[in-house]
């Protein structure tokens, strides 16, 4: 089984206004015409604002729906916390949303969705996700989750090797946190993403790196003597691939705002 994860800097329906090429991106990377894909909205307390998104979004884009949420009343689609391990196993690909990684985290141990993650991904199922829902699947990650105000690590579900930072250049907070932490050895070697830009992982290592925005990118980000090195990885544009949404909105202010 292959074993794929896309970690998304920022992006998608969760921060545009129109369907956006990386959600057609993860719909044609489970290689089904109708895949099934559950949104895991913990992170942002199961926003329904988020949930609605969701279901518009990949409704658009033919796929079968679900979500699952542990902070508001089952509706609609929602799937059963009883029955979560054994239907997530059945989906073609499972998307985490942003919001606060820390909390979401404790929640998911406390519901053994961790594991029933690690089992999904270890049968198939493309895990994938934005911000804290790119964070989660590493090592570590730089988080605001602690609702401080500076950047701190947290330890995530350790999936994939390293740590991750999300909205990477839009946020020079961001990258000089990062940079650091990793003088301090407080986090191990990163994968820091753009805005607008995601990478797909195969098994555990990089497969490509992808942006649906001229000069979105992500970065190898490591520490050598003290000295911090940026690599950039070269990122296939996905925005004037065929069969992918073309309609890119803005990211807004507000989106901005929303903690990871």
């Amino acid at each position: 089984m292959r074993r794929r994860i896309l970690a998304i800097g920022g992006g998608g329906f969760m921060m545009e206004d129109n369907v956006s090429p990386i959600d057609a991106y993860i719909r044609d990377l489970t290689g089904r015409s109708r895949p099934r894909i559950c949104f895991i909205s913990t992170p942002s307390g199961d926003l329904p604002e988020h949930i609605e998104k969701f279901y518009a979004t990949y409704a658009a884009l033919g796929c079968e729906t679900s979500h699952l949420a542990f902070f508001r009343l089952p509706s609609h689609n929602a799937i059963p916390v009883a029955d979560l391990a054994r239907q997530l196993l059945e989906q073609d690909a499972i998307f985490v949303g942003g919001g606060n990684t820390k909390s979401a985290l404790a929640v998911w141990r406390e519901w053994a969705v961790d594991e029933a993650l690690c089992a999904a991904w270890k049968k198939g199922v493309l895990l994938a996700g934005m911000s804290a829902g790119a964070m989660c699947w590493f090592e570590a990650g730089l988080t605001d989750s602690f609702w401080g105000p500076d950047y701190r690590p947290l330890t995530c579900l350790g999936l994939l090797p390293g740590a991750c930072g999300v909205h990477y250049s839009s946020d020079p907070k961001r990258r000089a946190s990062l940079h650091h932490a990793l003088q301090m050895n407080a986090v191990p070697a990163s994968i820091a993403i753009d805005d607008h830009a995601a990478v797909l992982f195969d098994g555990i290592e990089i497969d490509k790196a992808v942006s649906w925005r001229e000069g979105a990118t992500a970065y190898r980000v490591t520490s050598v003597q003290d000295t911090v090195v940026e690599t950039p990885t070269p990122a296939e544009l996905i925005s004037d691939m065929k069969n992918h949404a073309l309609n890119e909105g803005p990211v807004t202010s507000k989106d901005r705002r929303e903690r990871d």
